[in-house]
């Protein structure tokens, strides 16, 4: 039972469709929503609805949107037939108001107090700024972790106050992320300054291009990439902006190229067979954006592989 300091902290999340077909099911009706389930729960779900650090970084915004975007079309997917014993608890969004900084401490509280409670975590945001509360939070928790960040962009910026580009070096000059133990996957040199790319690799973070993986076959390379994680605890940073723009329309930062929906969906469940991922965060989906619901939906398909594999 999470305290009610932390509860404080939480503005819940409800969904009220109803079916048209009563032999139909979806995943609001198998999900829990209270947090007095906790003890059932294997994976827990939390909102982040902020833009703030996307604005600071001259991105458009409009992620605040996303995570209520993402809860709409996930909850109405089918469960599947067989759950394999995992459960979702959903406890809503954290607050955000007073600030970025305040929203990135109360995330960084309820992530921490998940964790120590055993539970497999998914965080919505959101900028990508929350990888900095959310790593954190691992970091503070289980120790010596590694870290992947699905990205076009190193997100390693040098900047006054945090932002959407600057969580990762953050992470680094906090000493709560060792650059050996970083993987920056999907990195698209023209998005990202010749300073940063030579500084990140001085500093010894591991670099994997784009166009690297497309020359190797992005899911080969996921099976040896989580080989070098060596067992450690797992945090794992989706920015939807990763994806080609054709499969991922809704972001700040749109690309003719990127993952396919396929490869991250892979990607997903490789997380979810990965016993040691503690924390699997979605970030830079902006609904305003967003042409049919297909990067929502993406995303909400990408959840659903983190808990219950791909099917």
């Amino acid at each position: 039972m999470l305290p009610d300091s932390l509860l404080d902290m939480l503005r819940p999340f409800r969904t009220d469709f109803e079916a048209h077909d009563e032999h139909d099911v979806f995943l609001k009706d198998v999900a829990l929503f209270n947090p007095d389930e906790l003890a059932q729960a294997t994976h827990v779900l939390v909102g982040c609805p902020q833009d703030v650090g996307v604005g600071r970084n001259n991105g458009r915004i409009g992620a605040a949107k996303a995570p209520s975007a993402i809860r709409q079309v996930l909850y109405r997917f089918k469960p599947p037939m067989d759950e394999g014993g995992n459960r979702l608890l959903d406890l809503g969004d954290v607050d955000v108001t007073g600030g970025l900084e305040p929203a990135h401490e109360r995330l960084h509280s309820v992530v921490s107090a998940l964790l120590r409670e055993g539970k497999k975590v998914l965080v919505l945001g959101g900028g990508n700024d929350i990888s900095l509360p959310d790593a954190h939070a691992c970091a503070d928790v289980l120790g010596e972790i590694a870290a992947i960040n699905m990205d076009a962009h190193l997100d390693m910026r040098k900047a006054d106050r945090i932002h959407s580009g600057t969580p990762y070096r953050n992470l680094i000059e906090g000493g709560h992320l060792k650059p050996e133990n970083f993987h920056e996957v999907g990195i698209q040199v023209q998005a990202n300054s010749p300073h940063y790319v030579s500084d990140a690799a001085n500093m010894g973070v591991n670099i994997h291009t784009l166009s690297h993986l497309m020359q190797h076959g992005a899911d080969m390379y996921f099976d040896g990439l989580f080989e070098l994680l060596d067992g450690k605890p797992l945090f794992a940073g989706l920015d939807m902006d990763s994806v080609r723009a054709s499969d991922a329309p809704g972001v700040s930062a749109p690309s003719p190229v990127g993952f396919t929906a396929e490869e991250v969906l892979n990607f997903a469940a490789r997380c979810q067979a990965y016993d040691n991922t503690a924390v699997f965060e979605i970030t830079e989906v902006n609904p305003d954006l967003d042409v049919d619901n297909r990067t929502a939906r993406l995303a909400a398909l990408v959840i659903y592989t983190y808990i219950y594999g791909w099917m």
